[in-house]
């Protein structure tokens, strides 16, 4: 094999870049990694403001998680659930006492956030088969007699992973490809964005937003035909779009009047990005089914979907027809207590909430001197600048149609990497701010001048 920076050429000719040209492929040779930084085999220091597609909330190489991860390699590294393992279950009881609601959850471990979700789909309408069939009755409503509750509402602004169905059930221009094959029984409605809502001319756009979901509802069979309505408690990639006050409440409400189930997506804003655990603990709500990924096994693959009481209770004596060769990954397991472990020391939380509220104040400050960013919104340590040809009109300088068309915005991406060493994706709709949660005051100054500068260069 060819050595130093020639690993680069070679992975650019053999390995498959995500959502890319493979012709444009030219990842850049990495020596290592420490804290927020990326340090190149040329000597450069990258500050990475994704987090590595936000998997690592706690930077790179965190003490503490490596040493538990060593400390795994020499006892069980992976067995199949018909054994048990310390960390395995030391985490599925960890995560359903840290979950709301009651204690008593399962936990299904897999390797991806997408692989949670065609988890938490799947269990969502067997979980309406075995409450549809329990108990037959007699009814004259055609909507009701055939086959069972099996439609799933999610948001045209979602993305919820790559896999079939769970690019089926995203909105995001990703399931486009693979259209016209989607998985069939998905239906889309609103997301809730204060800045552009379909809803606007209402008094009250939330309430009015509600009420359409509730008509979506309806004309889709009820609960004779829905059985879940599934979200991002903060849109992640198609905007950064935290719901307004009561949205996710009267959410909430909504599907227990229908007797429909609610499936929280946290694989983004879950692991402390928002300044709590999870997203939701912002809201005060309780899903059926809550679904975690990305930064919960830090440096090992892991995600989790995690069963209320009432859905776990379903199969106790119906089969969960779901699986992974990799489900409960003792040493992925061990990682994920650790980063719990770390999430949760007494002073972890207090300290992101205090940097995110100067990052909050410092991005406002840079708005507000650029005509461009037309809506600066985030909650934690997870922010975007959307941008915008004028305020009056709103917009948007990439549309959702150019989301892999070479736009200002990717501009913008490719001068702040190669000119001010911040690494942000390019296929946003504005500019991504999500640094790990253990950055520093002095490093959100960094990035949010390097910002400053890229937007003043493109004239924004």
């Amino acid at each position: 094999m060819e050595t130093n920076d020639d690993f680069a050429s070679i992975q650019a000719r053999h390995f498959m870049q995500c959502w890319g040209r493979q012709k444009d492929y030219q990842p850049i040779p990495v020596e290592k990694t420490e804290g927020c930084w990326i340090h190149t085999t040329d000597k450069r220091k990258i500050f990475d403001l994704r987090s590595a597609h936000e998997c690592i909330n706690l930077g790179f190489n965190h003490p503490q998680v490596i040493d538990a991860i060593r400390s795994q390699l020499d006892t069980v590294i992976y067995v199949t659930d018909d054994f048990a393992t310390e960390p395995t279950a030391a985490l599925s009881q960890r995560l359903a006492t840290l979950t709301p609601g009651s204690p008593n959850k399962r936990v299904y471990f897999c390797n991806s956030g997408a692989a949670a979700v065609e988890a938490a789909v799947k269990a969502a309408r067997m979980y309406k088969y075995c409450e549809t069939f329990k108990s037959p009755k007699i009814t004259l409503d055609a909507a009701a007699q055939y086959p069972y509750p099996y439609k799933i509402i999610s948001r045209y602004k979602s993305w919820h992973g790559t896999t079939s169905g769970a690019s089926s059930v995203s909105g995001d221009p990703r399931r486009w490809f693979q259209e016209p094959f989607t998985v069939p029984g998905v239906v889309f409605g609103p997301e809730a964005n204060a800045f552009r809502s379909p809803f606007d001319d209402s008094p009250n756009p939330v309430q009015a937003n509600l009420d359409y979901l509730d008509y979506i509802i309806e004309n889709e069979g009820g609960n004779s035909k829905v059985a879940a309505m599934l979200i991002e408690p903060i849109v992640g990639s198609n905007g950064i779009i935290p719901p307004p006050k009561d949205y996710l409440l009267g959410l909430r409400t909504l599907c227990d009047r229908w007797g429909i189930l609610l499936i929280a997506d946290e694989t983004m804003t879950g692991m402390g990005r928002t300044g709590e655990v999870l997203a939701i603990d912002h809201y005060g709500i309780e899903p059926d089914i809550i679904i975690m990924g990305k930064a919960i096994g830090a440096y090992c693959p892991l995600a989790a979907t995690i069963f209320s009481e009432k859905i776990s209770a379903c199969f106790d004596d119906n089969l969960f027809g779901h699986g992974q060769s990799h489900s409960g990954h003792a040493l992925a397991c061990a990682a994920g207590l650790a980063s719990l472990d770390v999430l949760q020391a007494p002073d972890f939380l207090p300290e992101v909430r205090k940097q995110a509220s100067y990052l909050e104040q410092q991005l406002r400050n840079l708005a507000a001197n650029h005509s461009a960013v037309g809506d600066t919104r985030g909650l934690g340590l997870f922010w975007t600048m959307e941008l915008v040809t004028d305020h009056e009109s709103k917009k948007p300088l990439r549309r959702t149609t150019e989301k892999y068309e070479k736009t200002i915005v990717s501009d913008l991406a490719s001068y702040l990497l190669e000119k001010k060493n911040v690494y942000v994706p390019s296929d946003k709709f504005g500019i991504w701010v999500v640094p790990p949660l253990i950055v520093t005051r002095e490093e959100i100054d960094f990035f949010v001048n390097g910002i400053d500068e890229a937007l003043t260069h493109f004239g924004l």
